[in-house]
């Protein structure tokens, strides 16, 4: 059986990495109201000069624009697997999921599958649905299969710059000017969702504090994944010696994709480290 891997622009990584994987974009909607797709016709300077501007929000993927690939791929594959954004940050998930098992020409041919992921997340568990195709999995036991990886990673996300957050209302103008002054830095937990975990005084101590949980949780890994938006050199070069001086190695590391820096803001960085054996 041939089975083609899709996934959307919230993955991040280079789709060239894996075999018969895919990508459809989410979109980018400006304070005006005109769509722009996450594709490679938005460039990187082109994204953070609307992102430092204005307040973005993001959307679903063009309902046409998907229906279209998953028809294309199944010219060509048997089945489709869609891994794409987690349900808990998007409608993405429930959309498709809805469409892929009310329509008939999709039943039992494209399986939309709750990834738990974004970013790095995304990319690890896409690999795995690499390997369980090579291993004959079917759509239906990868649907499965998936589920069990939902709580084996530990995930912080770490806002250095508040102004985006500020103008997308997700905090109040107040709030950010009190944890300016006072410079707190928020520590946020992804778990398929965004919750806020604590705070720290310093970004420095945001970092440590990040590290000692993932520390507390995932007792005895050494690597830690690392994604982030546009940042400093100073800033990165801090983060990678506070890992070096808690002990931890970089495995991966590399950019946000451009829709989850749309809500984050520039210098924000993400930690997240997988159960030993992930």
């Amino acid at each position: 059986m041939k089975i083609a891997i899709l996934t959307d622009s919230s993955y991040g990584g280079n789709l060239k990495d894996i075999k018969d994987l895919y990508q459809v974009p989410l979109m980018i909607t400006e304070e005006n109201g005109g769509q722009i797709p996450d594709d490679e016709n938005l460039t990187e300077e082109r994204f953070y000069e609307l992102l430092e501007s204005q307040a973005l929000k993001t959307s679903l993927t063009v309902p046409k624009t998907m229906l279209d690939m998953w028809d294309h791929l199944l010219k060509e594959y048997d089945q489709v697997i869609f891994a794409g954004l987690s349900k808990g940050l998007s409608g993405q998930f429930s959309t498709y999921r809805m469409l892929s098992e009310t329509e008939d020409k999709y039943k039992g041919k494209v399986f939309v599958i709750d990834t738990n992921g974004v970013s790095i997340i995304l990319q690890h568990l896409v690999k795995n649905v690499a390997i369980w195709i090579a291993q004959n999995k079917t759509g239906f036991e990868i649907m499965e299969l998936i589920l069990k990886k939902h709580d084996k990673f530990t995930a912080f996300i770490i806002p250095k710059n508040l102004d985006t957050l500020k103008r997308g209302g997700r905090i109040t103008p107040a709030a950010a000017a009190l944890a300016k002054m006072l410079k707190i830095i928020p520590i946020l937990r992804y778990n398929g969702q965004i919750d806020k975990q604590a705070t720290a005084r310093t970004f420095k101590k945001a970092v440590l504090e990040s590290l000692e949980l993932i520390k507390k949780e995932r007792k005895g890994v050494k690597e830690i994944d690392i994604a982030y938006s546009k940042m400093n050199p100073e800033t990165m070069e801090l983060i990678e010696l506070l890992l070096d001086k808690e002990g931890f190695k970089i495995n991966m590391m590399m950019k946000l994709p451009k829709v989850v820096a749309s809500h984050t803001g520039t210098e924000t960085v993400a930690l997240i480290a997988w159960e030993r054996g992930e």
